[in-house]
């Protein structure tokens, strides 16, 4: 299960601080100038004042994660990241990845940068915090690419984005064309499903997903707690979390509310999420057999104190962005917990042992170490995708030391308490994000929709998508488009009429 846009120390960076001081979290005294060019400005710490609906989206585009981690102004200082996609700091060099650009890279948009150094305290995410404790928490684990949700998105399912830089750009028509991991399972004969609450937000971008032979594989997340009660769970799972406020799903075990983490949208419905996910597998019958992983497709804009790995990171595929860009940076770290019974409690995962580095000296956890642990799980699936999972870090020796499932993991977790009286009308009433309309996008793209040429669905006009302002009129205008996409609309019960 993948959650949207935080980075580790912004869940994650008091718990090691305060729970597990074995985890590189942080001290809280960590700071950020307001203006590195005027020092006398002042700075902002960290601090645990992080509010469960932030004020603001941080920015986390390329051209801003750039700035955040060099301290660099995009296009415009000489001689740094920001004005050379493809250099790479120098050990005595002025703009090396010291994390110092985070609030001003904020201010030089507009916002205050205190939303940036806002952290949560480990007590207020009480289930992450309990999955940290009772099974093994990644420390070093990087978003696959500096920048935002969709090339992020594309590397967890294929090591690579394709030229994609971020949320927004063009999709092909068709979806970007590289192989995923699902088609490896399907070639290998092997099962995966994907399942979603009310659209495929954060898939349907790919190919693979686009074709009519992986409907099928495509469900409901309904489909997954029956699968997890029946013991029918398929090889490979991929749940993709509610980006749609829906009144009408208001009595479900989502409350109808985002529940994908995203700033603006609930860090504790997200939780609720995980938790709902955990208790299912937990209670079902294939739990002895079941690896969970909870991770995030990338930081946010959130501060987080340590580096990313800047060298000996292979381009996937030798396709570079637009800006030149070749994928030889890491991004942001992001929390990423293994839970299995197979896991001894309190594991805490830093480097990777040799063993599970294909390139001793360089290999790192990332996005695309999901892909290659599966193939390490199932040797069915084949060679690698491409460079990028072929040199990614592993993690199936975590489940080596037991000799035995453990008996001990807790049967529910903390309680998430219900949604405030008024939460559904505030979450109707905000803004359509970059996912919501990079979903409007891609889905007027496809088979059926605008790039069909003739007949685009009447929803898809500029002047439709105009009044979609907010997502009161988001999650209708996804149900209008979803019936018209080839084999995609036949027999979807519309999203907005489900509970």
């Amino acid at each position: 299960m993948m959650l949207e846009n935080r980075a580790f120390d912004h869940l994650l960076g008091y718990y090691g601080r305060d729970v597990d001081t074995r985890v590189d979290g942080l001290t809280g005294n960590e700071c950020n100038l307001r203006n590195l060019s005027d020092p006398s400005q002042g700075k902002i710490c960290v601090n645990g004042l992080a509010k469960d609906n932030c004020p603001y989206d941080p920015s986390h585009s390329f051209a801003s994660t750039t700035e955040r981690i060099f301290g660099c102004a995009y296009g415009k200082t000489p001689d740094s990241p920001c004005t050379s996609a493809t250099k790479m700091p120098t050990a005595n060099g002025t703009f090396v990845n010291d994390m110092s650009g985070f609030v001003d890279s904020a201010r030089r948009l507009g916002k205050d940068g205190e939303n940036e150094m806002a952290m949560w305290p480990a007590d207020k995410v009480p289930i992450l915090t309990t999955l940290a404790q009772e099974f093994a928490l990644f420390d070093r684990f990087f978003a696959s690419h500096p920048g935002s949700t969709y090339p992020n998105r594309q590397f967890v399912l294929s090591a690579t984005a394709h030229g994609m830089t971020d949320t927004g750009n063009q999709v092909p028509k068709g979806g970007f064309p590289q192989k995923t991991v699902l088609r490896s399972f399907e070639e290998a004969n092997m099962t995966w499903r994907m399942h979603y609450e009310d659209s495929l937000a954060w898939a349907i971008f790919l190919g693979d997903l686009q074709r009519p032979e992986a409907k099928p594989h495509i469900q409901l997340m309904d489909s997954f707690y029956a699968d997890a009660a029946n013991g029918t769970l398929a090889n490979f799972t991929f749940l993709e979390p509610r980006i749609s406020p829906n009144p009408k799903a208001a009595n479900s075990s989502t409350y109808g509310l985002a529940n994908h983490q995203h700033p603006e949208a609930s860090v504790r419905e997200g939780e609720r999420w995980m938790k709902n996910v955990y208790e299912a597998l937990r209670n079902g019958p294939q739990w002895e057999q079941t690896l969970l992983i909870v991770t995030y497709d990338e930081h946010g804009g959130f501060y987080d104190h340590v580096p990313p790995p800047q060298r000996g990171v292979p381009s996937p595929d030798g396709i570079c962005t637009k800006e030149g860009f070749n994928y030889e940076r890491l991004g942001v770290r992001i929390p990423t917990i293994a839970i299995s019974p197979w896991i001894q409690r309190n594991t805490l995962v830093h480097e990777a042992p040799d063993a599970q580095k294909p390139d001793v000296a360089s290999s790192q956890y990332e996005l695309s170490s999901i892909p290659a642990t599966l193939r390490k799980l199932f040797p069915q699936l084949g060679a690698p995708l491409n460079s990028r999972d072929a040199w990614a870090a592993t993690f199936e020796h975590l489940w080596a030391t037991q000799e035995a499932p453990r008996t001990d993991c807790p049967l529910k977790l903390p309680d998430v308490p219900p949604p405030p009286k008024g939460e559904m009308e505030r979450a109707l009433a905000r803004p359509v994000d970059e996912h919501a309309q990079g979903l409007m996008s891609t889905l007027c793209q496809m088979p059926g929709g605008a790039a069909e040429g003739s007949s685009p669905p009447e929803a898809c006009s500029e002047e439709e998508r105009a009044k979609v302002v907010t997502y009161r009129e988001f999650a209708p205008w996804v149900n209008r488009v979803w019936g018209t996409l080839g084999p995609w609309g036949a027999g979807e019960v519309p999203v907005w009429d489900r509970g």
